[in-house]
C-alpha cells in the first residue's frame, strides 16, 4: 500500500481525505468537499462515479465514450504526466461541452416562457 511523504496530501489513495468515502468516489469526494455545485462537474461525477466504481448507478449516456476515450488516452500516453494532461484537456472539454448545453437549453427554455406569457 502506498503512503504519502511528510507534507503531501494523499489523494485517491487508502487513507486520506480525498479519496473513496462511502459510496462516493474520489471525484465526488473532491466536489463535496469544495462544495462545487456546477451542473457540468455534477455530470461529470456521475461518468467518474460508474467507470471509477464499475457500476451503473447514474448510467450517464456518454460514459461508454468516456471510457474509450481514457482507455484510448492511456494506450497513446505512457507517462503519467503526459497522460494527465491530456485527461485534464479530455474532461475540461467535456466540462465545457455540458456548460454551453446547459446554457443554450436554458436560454432556450426562458425564450418558450418568455413566448408562451406574450399576449396577442
Amino acid at each position: 500500500m502506498e503512503r504519502a511523504a511528510d507534507g503531501d496530501v494523499p489523494f485517491d489513495m487508502y487513507t486520506g481525505e480525498f479519496s473513496h468515502h462511502g459510496t462516493s468516489c474520489t471525484f465526488e469526494t473532491l466536489a463535496q468537499r469544495f462544495n462545487l455545485t456546477d451542473p457540468a462537474v455534477t455530470l461529470i461525477g456521475q461518468i467518474v462515479h460508474d467507470l471509477d466504481m464499475k457500476e451503473r448507478r447514474y448510467s450517464p449516456p456518454e460514459a461508454p465514450a468516456v471510457a474509450r476515450m481514457v482507455d484510448g488516452l492511456q494506450d497513446l500516453h505512457r507517462e503519467d504526466d503526459t497522460l494527465l494532461e491530456h485527461g485534464m484537456e479530455m474532461f475540461e472539454a467535456l466540462s465545457r461541452s455540458f456548460s454551453a448545453t446547459e446554457s443554450t437549453t436554458g436560454r432556450a427554455a426562458s425564450a418558450r416562457k418568455r413566448k408562451k406569457g406574450r399576449r396577442r
